[in-house]
């Protein structure tokens, strides 16, 4: 059985439309016989705090990713073999079940082991793709080809056991095969764990000529210190770098004439990037977020990854003309700054 799961998309300053969410007295229970336990459900809602998503049981052994207008390549992943539930004739024993859970730019492929018997590796194939590569964003990866160009995300891995511990968990890339190793010792069963896959806007600075594209994430973030509104390419930003809990009154129209109120606050900073959460009045929808960071590849080209939540779906053709502009002007940021002399 395969599953398709395409990317949704919205708003200029944006990608992705947020899928719902459940606040922890909310999230929905499994059915009498689901193979979910109670338990694995604790566990998924200690990981995702109290927006835990609903989890969509999913007998697939291929999952099929289209980033569907965002950056990224269209992936074929396969799900790891498990063995039979049939142990010496006991069909009453469990196996590993793993269920697949849509998000608003890409799916989790959530793996559940109810007792230490039912451990299986880990071992996802991606088909489709030309030998890929990871590259480590802070605590997350971007799995790139050997061309350099963006696939996908990997959002960190995280294993979590029925008691609420998280088990030291990473990833390793060999060839196509993705391999996400848990170390199980002193686990408490079932054990839950997640890759979640995810498509980004992913701008590359091969395409551009300046002598400057292999500038490093530390170089440009002191060019945006040195100069923000330089090289950031939304209307009233500050020259000077916003700082965090700053809070900005950006305009997002394209037209000087009118305005498109885009009000957020600065979120976060950190040394490759920084975050914005948007505020009332803000076209996106209040607690929409939007994050920017920067990295290299393994050749040294710099990229821009943008990635944001968006809380407002405003219908399928203004998500696509909105996907537009915020594709093209998350790729004038990074030709911006890569143009600036001081870089």
């Amino acid at each position: 059985m395969n599953v398709v799961i395409t990317a949704g998309i919205t708003c200029a300053l944006a990608i992705s439309v947020a899928m719902p969410v459940y606040a922890s007295d909310t999230a929905p229970e499994p059915s009498e016989g689901d193979t979910l336990t109670a338990v694995t459900a604790e566990a998924l809602e200690a990981h995702y705090g109290e927006q835990a998503d609903p989890v969509q049981a999913g007998a697939a052994s291929e999952v099929e990713l289209s980033p569907e207008g965002l950056s990224g390549q269209a992936v074929d992943v396969v799900l790891p073999s498990t063995h039979s539930a049939e142990v010496e004739g006991d069909e009453s024993s469990a196996a590993p079940v793993f269920y697949t859970d849509a998000t608003g730019d890409g799916i989790r492929i959530i793996s559940t082991f109810p007792t230490a018997e039912d451990v299986v590796d880990l071992r996802y194939e991606m088909g489709g793709v030309l030998d890929p590569y990871l590259v480590q964003v802070g605590d997350a990866f971007k799995v790139l080809d050997s061309n350099d160009r963006y696939i996908v995300d990997l959002a960190a891995p995280w294993a979590i056991d029925a008691s609420g511990r998280y088990l030291p968990t990473r990833y390793t890339l060999t060839g196509n095969e993705l391999r996400q190793d848990v170390d199980f010792t002193g686990a408490v069963f079932p054990v839950v764990a997640d890759p979640a896959w995810t498509y980004a806007v992913d701008h590359a600075s091969f395409n551009l000529i300046t002598g400057k594209e292999k500038a490093t994430p530390s170089r440009v973030m002191a060019e945006l210190r040195r100069c923000f509104n330089c090289s950031f390419p939304v209307a009233n930003a500050p020259r000077a770098f916003p700082s965090v809990g700053q809070t900005i009154n950006l305009n997002a129209s394209p037209f000087t004439m009118i305005n498109v109120a885009a009000p957020v606050r600065v979120s976060a900073v950190v040394k490759d990037g920084f975050n914005f959460i948007a505020l009332p009045g803000h076209f996106d929808g209040v607690d929409s977020t939007v994050s920017f960071r920067f990295y290299n590849d393994r050749s040294g080209w710099l990229h821009i990854s943008v990635v944001a939540l968006i809380w407002k779906d405003r219908g399928a053709l203004a998500n696509e003309t909105n996907r537009r502009i915020a594709s093209q002007t998350w790729a004038n940021f990074l030709a911006n700054l890569i143009r600036q002399r001081t870089l």
